[in-house]
């Protein structure tokens, strides 16, 4: 995580509770903030964080939380030269079907990610080989992850004890198809020192591009080939494996399980109703779209007004039962209204 400028420079104390200093830290984005937050962190105190919170408006806690939490999930440290090296945890999330029973194959992904040219930034990676429930796991507090970083970083066996205690892991007897995760460490350069900002753990492209910028066209084909590359190789290892994603932190984790989207679900009509969304919403001064939506034999008839009700555009697209579902629903988590006519 790149350091906060101090406002204050570096001179002078705040007084008060640590969640009084950790507030008055963050809000000053004093560069100080790191260090009490590892501290906190570092000593499992949950309970600091929570009274930060408390003192915070509500439009604050939002941006604290998330970083906080995002700065849960990675600790500096020195590889056996003395330079400064990220670890950060990362996530997994697999569709399998039948029981687990025998471990992830974590060979097999480790060797997938190597291959698919996703470990090219990272020198050393650990992978647990445990399958975990993704449920449990959204209630895994800030402080709870940096032990589980911690404890990973130590052993295998430190991180399935902790696992263990906190109730993680998934049911080996539960049949069916279902959703799991699966947790690893990356260790690469120092990201601040290489002028990279946030850890990126699987080159994924979860480092935080500024919103402003256009992502590279060609490097999303990369992702997506390596990705694609990734999932064949450890669907091929392990029958149980129907399909398997590389994701960044737990919350990149708990947005794919709760959305339940896969990229391959994703063709070029869910692309053209994002570029639609994402031109009419250009043309608004607020962002807000009300849209109405027909869904006729050939598809769905969609009409786009901005806040004032004024008609933006409207467009067919070639979707149906299904299909069409999704797709309204995905118009819904974007806009502001959607009725259907």
């Amino acid at each position: 995580m790149a350091k906060k400028d101090g406002a204050n420079g570096k001179g002078g104390q705040f007084a008060g509770t640590p969640a009084d200093r950790l507030v008055r830290l963050w809000r000053n984005n004093d560069e100080r903030f790191p260090a009490l937050l590892d501290e906190v962190l570092d000593a499992n105190r949950q309970g600091v964080i929570e009274a930060a919170l408390g003192k915070m408006r509500e439009e604050e806690g939002y941006d604290f939380l998330d970083e906080v939490e995002t700065f849960a999930e990675a600790v500096m440290g020195t590889d056996e030269h003395g330079d400064p090296i990220m670890t950060t945890l990362f996530w997994l999330v697999l569709e399998v079907e039948g029981r687990l029973d025998a471990p992830p194959p974590v060979d097999t992904i480790e060797r997938g990610l190597d291959s698919a040219g996703l470990l090219e930034k990272a020198t050393d990676m650990r992978l647990l080989p445990l399958w975990l429930d993704p449920e449990p796991l959204s209630y895994l507090e800030a402080a709870d992850r940096r032990v589980l970083l911690r404890r990973l970083l130590s052993s295998a066996a430190e991180a399935e004890a902790f696992v263990r205690e906190q109730d993680l892991l998934a049911d080996p007897e539960e049949g069916g198809t279902r959703l799991v995760g699966v947790v690893g460490l990356v260790m690469e350069e120092d990201p601040e020192q290489a002028g990279e900002g946030m850890p990126d753990p699987l080159n994924l492209g979860f480092g935080g591009e500024p919103e402003d910028v256009e992502p590279d066209p060609i490097e999303q084909e990369r992702i997506r080939q390596a990705m694609a590359a990734f999932a064949e190789a450890v669907s091929a290892a392990d029958p149980r494996v129907r399909r398997c994603e590389p994701v960044g932190g737990l919350n990149d984790l708990l947005d794919f399980t709760a959305e339940g989207v896969w990229p391959d679900d994703l063709d070029a009509n869910f692309d053209e109703v994002d570029d639609f969304l994402d031109i009419t919403g250009n043309e608004t001064g607020d962002g807000i779209l009300d849209l109405t939506v027909e869904e006729t034999p050939d598809g769905l008839q969609v009409r786009a007004f901005n806040s004032d009700g004024l008609l933006l555009d409207e467009r067919g697209f070639d979707l149906t039962g299904d299909r069409a579902a999704e797709a309204i629903a995905r118009m819904k988590r974007r806009c502001r209204r959607v009725g259907t006519v």
